[in-house]
């Protein structure tokens, strides 16, 4: 029973990380490829900006977007869920070049707004931002062009982080560069799988009502495709945000991220088609499982260990990598952590996460609201303002206090 354990719980860490996007590249190569998007005018466009107490980076993020290149009608609104900081003031001072509040009095949640939002738009795309994602001035129009294509429903833009060199961050670097390869492979089957809340746009009349505890940047892209209409990457469209800095924050992000998943998958799932069922349970389901499929991985082991010197030396391995990232924490703060010790500190606490995510969601644990890392409001995000993706730095140096940026 110990081996059968083992073998399979082995195969399928193999088949999430490898076998996946394997699968998706040979799905790909079969797809004909996609004609040219036709000419033809460009839609209008509605910019919604979920906010929450956001004063401390509100006022750079309207300003970033009433700077943006359009050549189309482009509608800027600032939706504000309870805030009750200087956030609605600020957006007010922007009342005569176009901006338009709506806010509610109380807290209600994030997706609770966007529905209200979203019945009184008349626009025929909606881009869907955060107050802290600061977008290249090019962004919403390379968006917009992939809507020239019928086929396309929702376009999901690319999310690059401002961050110092701390090990967190240098992990995740890793981490989200796997995870733009498996979203570019996704892409060309018109099949993202889930979109990010800082830049990502869906065509008006494909947006259903959202549930309030599942996030809207998986809701959306799942009721598009659900509609036949197809869910692609747009990796020229960029925007920025400042990340978390603390490896707690980032910890309480991920479980956060998890959760909300997790949650829209059980109440969503009738939804998916055939092709969208198994894309989840590969790419989002297994992987949450990844900590507790670990955990069987070295029971199993260490049950088998003296029946084999193969089994022993695997043992040996396991516990020299838990070594490692525990090394990694003890010295996560510093800022020239070896590698080797911060990639195998990262792996292990997104696992981690993901891990009590899952025992939250079976202990009946929901979440309507989100509860932002403070370290990501401190200070507004900054990396490019008036060009588009070429003129934005890919890399700030990590010396001298100044911030890097990462793909996600």
């Amino acid at each position: 029973m110990w081996q059968l354990l083992f073998w399979v719980s082995l195969a399928l860490l193999v088949y999430v990380y490898v076998g996946y996007p394997l699968v998706l590249a040979a799905l790909g190569r079969l797809r004909a490829r996609a004609r040219p998007a036709p000419e033809g005018p460009l839609p209008s466009l509605c910019l919604i900006i979920s906010a929450h107490d956001e004063e401390a980076v509100i006022r750079e993020k309207i300003e970033n977007s009433l700077r943006l290149a359009y050549d189309g009608r482009l509608s800027i609104v600032v939706a504000s869920d309870g805030s009750t900081d200087r956030t609605n003031d600020i957006a007010r001072e922007y009342h005569d070049h176009g901006v338009e509040l709506m806010h509610w009095p109380t807290r209600r949640g994030k997706s609770a707004v966007l529905n209200d939002v979203v019945r009184a738009r008349r626009e025929d795309v909606l881009v869907f931002t955060d107050a802290n994602a600061l977008f290249a001035r090019d962004a919403v129009a390379r968006l917009a062009g992939r809507f020239r294509s019928p086929s396309v429903g929702c376009v999901i833009g690319e999310l690059k982080y401002t961050r110092d060199g701390s090990t967190v961050g240098r992990g995740e670097n890793l981490y989200w560069r796997y995870e733009s390869l498996v979203k570019s492979l996704e892409s060309r089957i018109e099949s993202v799988l889930v979109a990010n809340g800082a830049i990502f746009a869906a065509r008006r009349t494909l947006v259903r009502e959202l549930f309030l505890d599942v996030a809207n940047d998986f809701q959306i892209p799942l009721d598009v495709a659900g509609g036949g209409a197809g869910v692609v990457y747009e990796p020229s469209a960029v925007a920025i945000e400042r990340s978390a800095e603390l490896w707690e924050e980032e910890f309480g992000r991920k479980v956060r991220i998890v959760l909300r998943g997790i949650t829209g998958f059980a109440r969503l799932h009738r939804r998916m088609q055939a092709l969208r069922a198994w894309q989840f349970i590969s790419h989002k389901l297994l992987r949450w499982c990844v900590g507790a499929i670990l955990l069987v991985v070295l029971a199993s082991t260490i049950a088998l260990a003296g029946s084999s010197p193969w089994y022993a030396a695997f043992l040996g391995l396991q516990i020299a990598c838990y070594a490692t990232a525990l090394a990694g924490w003890f010295v996560r703060r510093r800022k020239h952590v070896p590698r080797i010790l911060y990639v195998p500190f990262y792996f292990t606490m997104v696992n981690g996460a993901a891990l009590v995510a899952l025992c939250r969601f079976v202990a009946g644990g929901r979440q309507a609201t989100w509860e932002k890392a403070a370290s990501t409001r401190a200070v507004p995000a900054r990396g490019f303002e008036t060009g588009g993706v070429g003129s934005m730095p890919v890399a700030m140096a990590e010396r001298g206090g100044r911030r890097r940026l990462v793909e996600k």
